[in-house]
Formats: structure tokens, sequence, C-alpha cells
């Protein structure tokens, strides 16, 4: 059984499965190199049937996830073009004379500068002032799409529910917890923005959805108030949080404490305000920045518990698979995991949009068992995500070509390096983008196209964020930490997994002595890749030859980009951005590049 899946959503991403098995799987925007790409991601589709040697004639199906998606969204290619002005405009011409006047603009006027309709003849689209319509033109459109790029018949295509995918994505892309609760929570779906299943006897069954829920709405706007991108810096968001004392965040929380309230299985409004952007702004116009950041997470924390709460009493399940954007918020996941009637947590590696593919294939291969009667085991059938290498590679050969271009007057290349060259440079604070083999899916980089340092030193912090990553002063950096170390770095009590930087954790005293560069400095928790040899047994020698020399068996890693692009992708991308910032040295396979500028 052969199956494409595809996402058009704003994390763009193409996966494909064979009997169970996902084999190849990728975001759009690392091939165009557009941060947040949404749209046809034909890019992605070809990378996968290229990786897999599979004709498009041999697909048994093809999946597109979401059949709800408004067209308008893709024509002016809102995430991935608006800049924070845009958003504001957009609140300011669009929604404001909608939700206040009642009065419908045309938004297609509004951002006619924005139009651009690449992958898509839009001209089929009769009506795109009337919303409904347009949905179900687009939804055909795009199978129409999919059918012209793969020359496959139309019958082959199908749609599934946007909430479907998350959910068989949080149940399958692990095999260890089959009796649970199943979460999902969300700006928004096909047809909700949480949902609450149960897992068992290898089926599942949703048993409450609700439309209710604007928490992530409320996070997303508020990411706008503070200016930064909505459904992109909302990490952002969470990371400021920690910084604020206790009397800015009271200040801030004490204004929206009353917004939301827990009902069962449902998150609902307890006293609705006007709207969540411009109400909002009136109730924090006296709080500081970090305040506001602080109150929000604390608001998000508390309603995400005790809805959980409120979950497992009433469904007497206490092992939880949570899925959806909202999972992505880290924080509020390491508040989840110390409720005391939480046996047990799982986050799946990108639980947000950006995963939707995958959950695409598991759903359609789980629907392709039931049909057949075959579920019994089924987590045998259904393989799940052991590791997030899915993406690239790149041979020698290729990487030498990319390599003609150094200048090698500035740049000295070293072929066939040992490992130990690379643990003195990280012994000296070199700071080094780290190529190696298959690229990961998603926003988290784990190794194989990362920046990676030595934890030791706290400068090293200021050093990339100033020099390479351009980014916000307050960002923490995450470790990658080698599974037997573990229990003396970490506080983690229910021995929850955490390979995929899903997870944050309280630090032990002799972690926050030994690696203070690795972790968040103002709550002194960390987001840790908790390593195991056989995930990636390269990147796991070179932090135990690290280890062995320091004692400190943990890197500082972080992604391999520089801020507002996408992570690298193939050769050409990490050598650009090896020498446009301040890295030292980059690492391929076997080629070693290191700036002759560089210094202890």
């Amino acid at each position: 059984m052969k199956i494409l899946s595809i996402s058009y959503s704003h994390e763009a991403n193409a996966s494909i499965m064979l009997d169970g098995a996902i084999l190849a799987s990728a975001a759009e925007e690392r091939f165009t190199k557009i941060k947040g790409e949404a749209g046809y991601p034909k890019n992605a589709i070809e990378f996968c049937l290229n990786f897999t040697n599979l004709q498009s004639n041999d697909l048994d199906l093809v999946v597109i996830v979401s059949e709800n998606d408004p067209p308008r969204d893709y024509i002016v290619h809102r995430t991935s073009s608006f800049s924070v002005n845009d958003y504001v405009k957009e609140q300011e011409l669009y929604w404001k004379p909608l939700l206040f006047e009642k009065t419908t603009k045309n938004y297609l006027e509004i951002f006619k500068n924005k139009i651009d309709y690449k992958n898509f003849d839009f001209s089929k689209l009769t009506d795109l002032k009337d919303e409904k319509k347009s949905i179900y033109e687009f939804r055909k459109l795009r199978i129409e799409t999919v059918s012209n790029h793969l020359k496959i018949d139309k019958e082959k295509i199908i749609h599934i529910k946007h909430e479907h995918a998350h959910q068989c994505y949080a149940i399958f892309a692990q095999n260890n917890i089959t009796d649970s609760l199943v979460l999902t929570c969300e700006g928004v779906g096909d047809y909700s923005n949480n949902t609450v299943s149960v897992y068992e006897n290898n089926s599942y069954n949703q048993i409450h959805s609700s439309l209710n829920n604007h928490l992530a709405k409320l996070y997303k706007y508020t990411t706008l108030i503070l200016g930064m991108k909505p459904d992109m810096h909302e990490y952002k968001v969470m990371g400021l949080a920690p910084y604020a004392n206790s009397y800015e965040t009271e200040k801030a929380y004490s204004q929206i404490k009353d917004i939301f309230q827990v009902d069962g299985y449902d998150i609902k409004f307890k006293n609705k305000p006007r709207d969540l952007y411009f109400s909002i702004i009136d109730k924090f116009k006296s709080c500081r920045f970090d305040g506001i950041a602080g109150g929000l997470q604390q608001l998000l924390e508390e309603i995400l518990c005790e809805w959980i709460e409120s979950c497992i009493k009433k469904s007497g399940k206490n092992n939880i698979l949570f899925s959806g954007g909202v999972a992505q918020n880290i924080k509020a996941a390491k508040s989840i995991s110390e409720i005391e009637q939480v046996k047990n947590i799982y986050i799946a590696p990108v639980p947000g949009d950006g995963s939707l593919s995958i959950g695409g294939c598991y759903k359609s291969y789980f629907d392709f068992l039931h049909k057949n009667n075959d579920i019994e085991d089924v987590h045998k059938k259904i393989k799940p995500i052991d590791n997030v290498y899915l993406g690239p590679s790149y041979t020698d050969s290729e990487i030498k070509t990319s390599l003609k271009a150094i200048d090698t007057d500035k740049i000295k290349i070293i072929e066939n390096y040992s490992n130990e060259i690379l643990v003195n440079y990280l012994i000296d604070d070199a700071v080094i983008a780290r190529f190696s083999g298959r690229m990961e899916f998603g926003q988290r980089a784990l190794g194989n196209r990362s920046i990676i340092s030595s934890p030791i030193n706290y400068s090293v912090v200021k050093k990339i964020n100033s020099k390479i990553k351009f980014r916000d002063f307050w960002m923490p950096f995450t470790p990658t930490i080698l599974k037997e170390y573990e229990n003396d770095y970490l506080v983690n009590p229910k021995k929850l997994s955490s390979p995929f930087m899903t997870m944050a954790f309280e630090t032990t005293s002799k972690f926050r002595e030994i690696a203070p560069a690795s972790i968040h400095p103002a709550d002194e928790t960390c987001r840790p890749q908790i390593l195991e040899k056989k995930h990636n047994e390269k990147y796991y020698n070179l932090i135990q030859g690290f280890g062995d020399r320091t004692k400190v068996y943990c890197l500082l890693n972080t992604s391999l980009n520089l801020h507002g692009m996408p992570m690298v992708c193939d050769p050409d991308d990490a050598i650009f951005t090896f020498l446009n910032s301040g890295l030292d040295i980059l690492a391929f396979d076997n080629f070693l590049l290191i700036k002759k500028s560089f210094k202890k």
C-alpha cells in the first residue's frame, strides 16, 4: 500500500508511506527557501517520490489533508508574505468593520498587492466573496491540481479531515501508549478547535469536538499585539514569559483570567470579549510587554491543566496523547506532565500543522486496515516515528561540487577529518554548523541540520544570537543530552520520553552548573533532545567524545538557519549560511570548513 499525503497548510508538507512505514517527509519551505510556505507542496512531493524511487502511477492513494481551507489565504500567501504591519492592517481594515460594524470588506482588494496565483488556476473559483462556495470549489481545484501534476486518476485522490490527521498522528507516531486520551487543541481545523478521543483496543472513538475553544486565537492575537507574527512567533512569546516578575505577570493575568472556563470536555468563554484583538489591546494597555507574555502563558497553562484534569475525570483515562498547534507550547506540556492524575504524556515531533501529511498517511492506512478487517496488533502494522531524519541527503560528490565556490584563502578545508578534531574545536568554544545525512522534518533541528557548541560557557549564547542567528536576546537554546545521562541532568520523575524536543523539564543543580548555555536563563528549565545511539550514531559518538573529554555529555543545539529563513536543506544552503554569519566551522560528514579568522 503506497500512500502520498500532502498538506497545504501554513507549513505545507508532503509524506510517503509504504505498508504502514513513513519513508520520506519534508516541508515545501525547505525547497523554496520561503519560511512558512503554504500552498501546493510540489517540490516536497517530488522529493518524496524521487527518494523512494516511486513513479506517481505506482501510488495507490493520494491524500489531501484538510477540507475547508479558505482559498483567499493561499491567493495572498498570507503566512509567508505578511509582515506584522500586514496583520495589523488585516485587523483594522477587514476584521474591525466585520466584527463591529457588520460590514464585509473585499479581502482581496485590501491585499491586492499580495495576490499571486502560483500553482493554481484561481479563475475556476466562481465567487471568492462567497466563502462556503469558494471553499468547496477550492477542494475540487486541489484534486485537479494533484491529478494534473502527477498524471493520475482523480479517483485515487481523497480529502481527509484536518482533525483526523492530528488525532492519528498523535496515536501512531508512538507505539508505547495504547490505552489513552487523544486530545487536539488548535486555532481552527475543519470542524473544531479542540477534540477529545479515546484510543483503546486497536481503535479510537472521538467523544467530543467543539468550536468554543479560543485559547489558541488569544495566544495568536496577543503575539501580534506584542509586535510579532501570528502563526509563526508564538514560541517567542512563550520564551519571553519566564522573564516577567510576579507583579507584572499578575497585572496582565488579572485582565484576562476570567475570559475562559472549562466545562467537562469543553473550553469555552466565561466572559466573552467583543473580539480577541482590539478588546485585548484595551485590557493590556497598562501592562508591560514581558508581563503580557507571562500573564498569557499562565492563563494558557491553567486552562489546559484544568481541561485535562476534567477530561481524565470524565473518561477515566490518564495516558495523554496531545496534538495540534497548542501542543507545541512546551511550557504548557511541562505543566500538564506535572498533573498528579497524568500517568504518561507523549507529544510527537512537530505536533502542529507541520506533521499533517504524516497524520494523513496514518489515518488513511488505519482506514485501509479497518476496511480489510486487519486491525489486530495494529501498532505492529503501523510503524511509529522512531526518528525525524526523513528528508533529503546528499552525496560527497554533490557536496564537492558545492565546495568549488569556497575561497580557500579565507577558509581551510579538511577532508576525512576525525571526531577528535571536532571535539577539540568544541572545547575551544567554536560555533559549528553540522550538516549530516538526511534532513530533519519539522522545525526542530536534531543534529543533522544543527548549529552546535559547547554548553559550558554561557558567553557562547551572546555570540550565537548576535553574530549567527540574529534573533531575540531572550530566546534560550536547547541541549542534546545522551540518554544515559538524563537522570543526572533532568528532573523527570515520571520517566517521560523526550527524544524530539517536545517536552520541557526542570534541571538538576549539576546540569545548571556544567551546561548553563543550554538552559532557559530565567526559569532554569530546558527542552532537551534525549538522544539514543540507535537514532543517530554519528551525532551520539560526537557528544560521547566531547563528554569523555569534558565530563559534560551534552551539546548546545539549535537549528541551522539565519533568522527568518527556513532550516538549511542542501549543501549550497549550508555554505550560504556559513559565509553570511559568524559561524566558525561547517562540518559535513567528510569535509570540514574552518574560517581562518577563527580564534579561540
